[in-house]
């Protein structure tokens, strides 16, 4: 492929008081791209969320160091679908496509390339790479053992996933250009304004493939390794999910939300005592995130809210 013909890829990152992480996924994705032809192309959107726009000392450094093409902006909001939506404004312009990734976040090799590839192939305007939670090496044994690092789905190679999110992403900037679909600002401090976009993208026509082969990592640090934050992050999953359905206006009524959240509720207390009518072992902790899970999404059925937090 000659230049001339390698897609212009704009990676849109936000950010927000991240300046190692931010750093490092910059180097880790020009290390993986320069000798790859989808790398000749291969700029940066910085998004900074924070008040002050402390990550532009950290971009200007690196934009003097390495000489890569990086554009800054800051949207001091609070919100990260106001960031996402500079984003898109920003990094699709004069571009093919606009891919996205956390800052939390690490690519492994081909990662853009995968996405490149499964877009020419099947012509969708979206493609959903993997993201894969990585536990550190201190992280207690119970992590790895019971399904907490197992949220996100591995679809088939270019079939239709059913969810997915922006961690790993690539969309075509003439469809962007040509659609209103936006993330959701009511979304912008609860969370899940992921998954509002691609509903919402799968609403407007948009074609969305899955590309196996396309990962990245985000690691969990010290602060998300503790029992007490994976039963908080599964009860704001729950709540999340019915401030998803409340703000796409689904379809789904909120007796069949309370209903799932009950059932789920019920899973997670037998979860325990049906791995051991089997002889493995109980899972007590993923049966009580489970159980809490539900209770989240039966709270949210009610109209509590919950915020994201890291």
């Amino acid at each position: 492929m000659s230049d001339a013909d390698t897609p212009r890829v704009a990676l849109a990152i936000c950010t927000y008081n991240r300046h190692q992480e931010l750093e490092r996924l910059i180097r880790t994705a020009i290390d993986l791209t320069s000798d790859r032809p989808a790398g000749n192309r291969l700029s940066f959107v910085i998004v900074d969320d924070s008040k002050d726009g402390n990550a532009r000392p950290v971009v200007d450094a690196l934009r003097s160091e390495l000489g890569c093409a990086i554009t800054y902006r800051n949207t001091a909001s609070g919100s990260i679908s106001t960031a996402r939506n500079m984003a898109i404004e920003t990094a699709s312009t004069g571009t093919d496509f606009f891919a996205c990734i956390d800052d939390d976040c690490l690519p492994e090799a081909g990662w853009i390339d995968q996405l490149l590839r499964v877009a020419e192939v099947t012509a969708a305007d979206v493609v959903i790479g993997h993201r894969q939670f990585v536990a550190p090496e201190n992280a207690p044994g119970w992590l790895r053992t019971e399904p907490f690092l197992e949220e996100n789905a591995l679809y088939e190679d270019m079939s239709d996933p059913e969810h997915g999110n922006v961690a790993n992403m690539m969309i075509r900037s003439d469809w962007l250009a040509g659609s209103s679909v936006r993330f959701r600002t009511a979304l912008g401090k609860l969370g899940g304004e992921d998954m509002a976009f691609l509903a919402d993208a799968r609403a407007a026509g948009a074609t969305l493939r899955f590309a196996a082969f396309s990962t990245v990592n985000e690691p969990y640090n010290s602060n998300r390794i503790s029992l007490r934050y994976h039963l908080w992050r599964q009860m704001w999953l729950g709540n999340n999910e019915a401030a998803i359905h409340r703000n796409t206006g689904d379809g789904l009524s909120a007796p069949r939300l309370a209903l799932r959240g009950a059932r789920r509720v019920v899973r997670g207390i037998t979860h325990p005592v049906a791995r051991l009518a089997r002889r493995q072992p109980a899972q007590w902790r993923w049966g009580l995130a489970t159980s809490l899970r539900g209770i989240g999404l039966l709270g949210g059925t009610a109209g509590i809210t919950m915020r994201h937090r890291s």
